[in-house]
C-alpha cells in the first residue's frame, strides 16, 4: 500500500468508522472503540513514518508496566503524534477529503443517532436512568455523541462554503441541519451552549445568527434549575479532584489507572468536611475536564515537556477559514473545561482534528523505510494490547450473561488473566463466589478488589460475605468503611445497627 492511500485508510477508520463502532461483544464499548482506534496506527505508522510518534508509541508500551490497567489512557497521549501527523498531512495534500469525511462522519452518526430514536435501532439508553429520553446512537453516550458532532460541524461548515458541486453544499447543509438537530436531542446543557457559541461566530449576520443561538438555549431556559445542579455538580468534581493535587502528584501525577480509586478517597474526605454537600455524591467518574485529567495523571513534568515539545515542532499553518477556525477552538475549550475530550476515542480524534486544523508540522521529516517499520511495530504491539482488553471485555460481558454460576466463574477467571478492569472482575468474583456459598473465599477477592477500587458497592459485598463467613468484627470494619465512602446511606446503617 502507498503511503497515500495508507494516509486516507486511517483517516476513513478514525473519522467514520472508529464514531460508528458498536457491538454487544463487551459490557463497556471503550475497548471496542479503543480497538479499532489501535488497528488504524498501523496505517498511521505507514503512511506518515515519524521519530516523535514512534517514540511516543514505544514510551507508551513501555508506560504500561506501570501502568497495566489504563490501556486508552496512555494510548490516547502515546498515539497523539502518529494521527495528528497523518490529519495534518491529508490536510495539506487533500483538504476537500478530509472535509468530505467529516461531513459524512456527521451524517452517519446523526442518521443513526436519529434512527435509534424512533426504535429502528436498538441502542440503549435505561443506563442513565433519565427522566426522558436522550439520543447515544453508536457512543453509548450522549455527551460523547454531542461533543464529537461539535468538534465536526465547523468543518462542515468550510465544506459547505468551499464546495464547487451544488450537491456537495446541500450534503453539507444537512450535515449541519442534521447534526445541530441531532446534538439539541442528546439534552446536554453543555452541548447546548457550546452549539449557540458556535452559532454566533459561524453565521455571519447577526440577524440570523442571533435567532439561531437563542433557539439552541431554548432547552438551558426550559430546565434552568437542571442546567443550574449540572453547573454545581461541575464544581463539586473539580473541589473533589483538586483535593489530589499536592506538591508531588501536581509535579508526577497519581498515574493514569489511580484518578478512580484515588476519587473515591478524594470524595471521602470532601464529605467529611462538607457534609452538606453529601447530595452531589457520586460513583468514580472521569474528572470532566481534561486539564485536571491529563494534569492529575501525567503531572505538570511531562505536561511541561510535551508543550515544549510541540511549540518547538509545530507551526501555525490554519486549514480553515478564520471563522470555522474559531467556532471549532470555542467548541474544544468549552468542551476540555466542561465535559473532557480524552474520555472517548472518538471524541479525542474530533480534538486531533481541530489541532491538525490548527498546526502543521515545521519539517516534514525524509521517509525512512526503517522508521515506519519500527512505528509499524510498535503500532502493532498496540492493536495487540487493544485487543487483550477487548478480550478481557469479552470474558467480562459473558460472566453477566450466562446463567450458571459456574460457568460465570471460568469467565471472570479468564478475563483476571488479562491486566484490564480488575477491580470490577474482582468484585463480581467475589459476588459469583458468595452465590455459590463460598463466602471466605468471596471475601479474599472483594478484600482485594477494595485495594484496587475502594467503592461503597464493593464494601458492602465485603461486608456481607465476612458476615456469611462468621467473621463479625471483619464485617463491622468493612461496612464502616462502606459507610465512610458513601456516608448517610441507609443500607450501611441497617447493617451496622444489625451487628
Amino acid at each position: 500500500m502507498s503511503r497515500a492511500s495508507a494516509r486516507r485508510a486511517a483517516a476513513f477508520v478514525l473519522l467514520v468508522l472508529l464514531p460508528l463502532a458498536t457491538s454487544p461483544f463487551t459490557v463497556d464499548l471503550r475497548p471496542q472503540k479503543t480497538l479499532v482506534f489501535a488497528l488504524a496506527l498501523p496505517l498511521c505508522a505507514w503512511g506518515a513514518p515519524s521519530l516523535v510518534a514512534t517514540l511516543a508509541l514505544a514510551l507508551g508500551l513501555l508506560a504500561l508496566l506501570v501502568w497495566p490497567a489504563a490501556p486508552w489512557e496512555i494510548l490516547a497521549v502515546a498515539a497523539a503524534p502518529a494521527v495528528f501527523r497523518v490529519l495534518s498531512g491529508l490536510l495539506v495534500e487533500d483538504r476537500a477529503f478530509v472535509l468530505r469525511l467529516a461531513r459524512r462522519a456527521v451524517l452517519a452518526a446523526s442518521a443513526l443517532a436519529l434512527a435509534g430514536a424512533v426504535g429502528l435501532v436498538p441502542f440503549e439508553t435505561s443506563a442513565f436512568r433519565l427522566p426522558y429520553p436522550v439520543l447515544v446512537g453508536t457512543f453509548g453516550n450522549p455527551n460523547h455523541l454531542a461533543a464529537f458532532l461539535l468538534l465536526l460541524l465547523p468543518l462542515c461548515a468550510a465544506d459547505r462554503a468551499s464546495a464547487e458541486r451544488r450537491a456537495d453544499r446541500v450534503e453539507a447543509t444537512v450535515a449541519l441541519i442534521l447534526g445541530a438537530a441531532t446534538i439539541l436531542l442528546c439534552r446536554s446543557h453543555l452541548a447546548a451552549l457550546a452549539l449557540a457559541a458556535a452559532l454566533l461566530v459561524l453565521v455571519p449576520r447577526a440577524a440570523i445568527a442571533a435567532p439561531l443561538a437563542g433557539l439552541a438555549l431554548v432547552p438551558i431556559a426550559l430546565a434552568s434549575e437542571a442546567f443550574v445542579r449540572a453547573f454545581e455538580g461541575r464544581l463539586y468534581l473539580l473541589v473533589v479532584h483538586a483535593r489530589g493535587l499536592s506538591l508531588k502528584t501536581s509535579l508526577l501525577g497519581v498515574g493514569p489507572d489511580a484518578i478512580t480509586t484515588r476519587f473515591l478517597d478524594w470524595q471521602a474526605e470532601h464529605l467529611a468536611l462538607h457534609p452538606e454537600t453529601a447530595r452531589f455524591w457520586t460513583f468514580p467518574e472521569h474528572p470532566h475536564d481534561d486539564v485536571a485529567a491529563l494534569l492529575l495523571a501525567f503531572g505538570l513534568v511531562p505536561a511541561a515537556l510535551a508543550l515544549v515539545l510541540a511549540r518547538k515542532s509545530l507551526r501555525l499553518a490554519p486549514a480553515l477559514p478564520r471563522a470555522e477556525l474559531r467556532a471549532a477552538w470555542i467548541t474544544f475549550a468549552l468542551l476540555a473545561l466542561g465535559a473532557g475530550l480524552s474520555a472517548s476515542p472518538a471524541t479525542w480524534i474530533g480534538a486531533l482534528l481541530v489541532i491538525a486544523c490548527t498546526f502543521r508540522p515545521r519539517i516534514a521529516p525524509p521517509a525512512s523505510w526503517n522508521l515506519a517499520r519500527a512505528g509499524l511495530a510498535c503500532a502493532l504491539a498496540w492493536a495487540l494490547v487493544a485487543f487483550a482488553w477487548a478480550l478481557s471485555g469479552y470474558h467480562h460481558r459473558e460472566a453477566f450473561r450466562v446463567a450458571e454460576a459456574s460457568s460465570a466463574l471460568q469467565h471472570t477467571r479468564a478475563a483476571l488473566a488479562l491486566p484490564f478492569d480488575r477491580a470490577r472482575l474482582l468484585h463480581l468474583e467475589g459476588r459469583i463466589l458468595l452465590e455459590l456459598g463460598r463466602p471466605r473465599e468471596a471475601a479474599d477477592k472483594l478484600r482485594e478488589a477494595t485495594r484496587h477500587l475502594p467503592h461503597p458497592i464493593v464494601w458492602k459485598a465485603l461486608a456481607v460475605s465476612e458476615r456469611a463467613a462468621g467473621r463479625p468484627e471483619e464485617a463491622l470494619a468493612a461496612a464502616r468503611a462502606w459507610i465512610h465512602y458513601r456516608p448517610g446511606d441507609p443500607e450501611a446503617k441497617v447493617f451496622l445497627e444489625g451487628r
